[in-house]
């Protein structure tokens, strides 16, 4: 009985890794990889919720993909409140690739960028 369930287990491991296996290999071969960077906006208002995890699950999303190098995420401040505002400067800091700036400012933000 315990046999079967360290096999049954171990094949279930086999077969997890081989699948984990094949997505990585697509995921590579389906990508397109180029030298410019692309930048993903996430607009936040008063009304917006949970802007922590949006930017950490976007962030963590292109890490995934192998795109942290190319990939930007920028938090669009459209009148957000000061709690929300430290809490956006602390994940730029901790992680590279998040920026936060005002709608006002997307123009000043990419003129050094392009």
């Amino acid at each position: 009985m315990f046999d079967a369930f360290v096999w049954s287990v171990f094949v279930f491991l086999i077969l997890l890794g081989t699948v984990a296996f094949c997505y990585i290999i697509m995921l590579k071969l389906l990508l397109q990889k180029s030298d410019r960077n692309y930048y993903i906006f996430i607009p936040c208002n008063q009304n917006t919720t949970k802007i922590r995890e949006k930017a950490y699950s976007t962030r963590l999303k292109l890490s995934l993909l192998g795109e942290d190098l190319y990939g930007k995420v920028v938090i669009l401040d459209c009148g957000i409140t000061d709690k929300e505002k430290e809490e956006i400067t602390e994940i730029s800091k901790e992680y590279n690739g998040i920026y936060c700036i005002r709608h006002e400012d997307i123009k000043e933000f990419f003129d050094g960028r392009i």
